[in-house]
């Protein structure tokens, strides 16, 4: 089994703060160097808003789409900002910072899976920078490592996100694991209580049987048949188990009435209520039958849950063919 490490979110976003805080320390601490420096301090000060904004969003893999809006729309106007503090001969190392910054912004965009957006802004910096400043800019002002920068957040958030996908997949598949192994179980736990019912059922008069030999008379030989059909029926008719369906099939055997019971899952599906319902109306139409055969069957997705027919032997049509 892979041992996954977890960092404390919180360990990651003190982390991510001091690294992305350090860029706009360069500004403040290099304020000498503008011409003016109320722009840089107005630079900075959206900068370190736009890095909270990005750092503190809800856990999860995406940034919400307004905070990723934010951090675009502020690695478009740093540029315009720090192109208005100093002028364009007046470079040095300091005078660049944000070029990191925007980096540092459009990569945390860029792994919270807004790559356009990220690509976008760092591509409008880069034209900002270079028109401002000339090509030698592109060396010297970091712009290159602020592309690797990007492009490496690019490739780790396409990681994450089939990780991420993978995980919810491994999820789903244990949540059907145990959904079935749940089924399974109920399965196997439902039919030990239906053979412990049957055998409870049919061992005092195989008892019976035994002690008479097989000598049955014509009424145990009734009797016997009487059994074997409720036997089946609770095979057949797992959920047709209603007292006074129960007693009202029984009566209708005794009347000569063929009756077959089959439970094709449509029961299952009600509640308790709706169920006792139905199979009360269920008695009511069985009562109603004396001779002949008379067919309960339950089904599924139908808009009837269960049907009752009963025929005779000759007839051209079924004396009541009923959908419940």
């Amino acid at each position: 089994m892979v041992k996954v490490i977890r960092l404390p979110r919180a360990a990651v976003i003190v982390f991510s703060l001091a690294f992305g805080v350090y860029h706009g320390a360069l500004g403040i601490l290099n304020i000498d160097h503008y011409d003016k420096p109320w722009f840089v301090v107005a630079a900075v000060l959206l900068y370190l808003l736009a890095l909270m904004v990005s750092l503190t969003d809800s856990p999860g893999l995406k940034l919400k789409n307004y905070k990723a809006a934010c951090s675009l729309i502020t690695a478009m106007l740093l540029p315009l900002a720090m192109a208005a503090a100093v002028r364009a001969g007046h470079i040095d190392a300091h005078t660049t910072w944000y070029v990191a910054g925007v980096a540092t912004l459009m990569a945390i965009i860029a792994l919270r899976q807004h790559l356009m957006m990220a690509w976008l802004g760092v591509s409008v910096m880069t034209l900002q920078v270079l028109a401002w400043g000339g090509m030698s800019l592109l060396f010297s002002a970091g712009i290159l490592g602020a592309l690797m920068l990007v492009a490496a957040a690019h490739a780790a958030a396409i990681t994450l996100a089939a990780t991420s996908m993978a995980v919810v997949d491994y999820r789903e598949q244990a949540l059907a694991t145990a959904a079935a192994t749940a089924a399974k179980s109920a399965a196997r736990n439902e039919r030990q209580l239906r053979v412990a019912k049957a055998l409870d059922l049919a061992l005092p008069f195989l008892n019976k049987i035994e002690n008479l030999e097989g000598k049955l008379s014509e009424a145990q030989k009734r009797e016997a048949l009487g059994l074997e059909a409720q036997l089946r029926d609770q095979i057949r008719g797992r959920h047709f188990d209603s007292a006074d369906l129960l007693t009202e099939i029984a009566s209708a055997r005794d009347r000569g009435v063929e009756v077959q019971v089959l439970d094709d899952g449509g029961l299952e599906q009600l509640e308790e209520g709706e169920r006792k319902s139905i199979l009360n109306a269920v008695a009511k139409q069985v009562a109603k039958v004396q001779t002949g055969k008379l067919v309960l069957r339950s089904v599924a997705d139908e808009k009837w849950v269960v049907t009752v027919t009963a025929t005779r032997p000759g007839a051209d049509a079924p004396d009541l063919f009923l959908r419940i």
